[in-house]
């Protein structure tokens, strides 16, 4: 059960409101990311939706748009990546969102997923669908160019049920 949450194609009409979500300086503190300017983001944005790929879908909560979720490659690897916007976090969405992604969006595994050690939230809600640790390495970090260390954690093919 997805109690309110709603994936959806994300549409250039979500933009404004993603943007706004990766602009969050306590969000990026939590994730470990500098954001883009507007100009940046568009043009990311558009390499996003151009790329048939990479399967990216709005998570809409109340039918409000909450945040992203997308699957990608990364040498050699599936991934997968979420943001919520701030006053979406600890209610559960970000890990409905995810399960629901998974279950019937991004069904290849394995998959990897990324957390900045720091981010004990969001760990949580990649264990909580049943990601694994897998290992930890040095990444580059938010503006300052300061390096963060990031836990890369898994998913395998049979993966057990996760933990809600």
């Amino acid at each position: 059960m997805t109690q309110g949450v709603v994936l959806r194609d994300v549409s250039e009409e979500d933009l404004p409101v993603l943007f706004d979500h990766q602009s969050d300086p306590v969000a990026n503190r939590m994730a470990a990311f500098a954001p883009r300017d507007w100009e940046a983001f568009l043009s990311h944005w558009a390499r996003i939706l151009a790329d048939e790929t990479v399967l990216k879908k709005a998570i809409l909560f109340d039918d409000l748009v909450a945040g992203n979720v997308v699957s990608f490659d990364r040498c050699r690897d599936r991934e997968v990546g979420y943001w919520l916007g701030r006053e979406y976090w600890d209610r559960g969405i970000a890990t409905r969102a995810l399960l629901a992604f998974l279950d019937r969006v991004e069904t290849r595994r394995p998959i990897l997923a990324r957390v900045a050690r720091h981010n004990a939230a969001s760990k949580r809600v990649l264990e909580k669908c049943g990601f694994k640790f897998l290992r930890s390495e040095m990444a580059p970090g938010d503006a300052d160019g300061t390096n963060v260390e990031e836990i890369i954690l898994r998913l395998e093919a049979n993966a057990g049920k996760p933990t809600h």
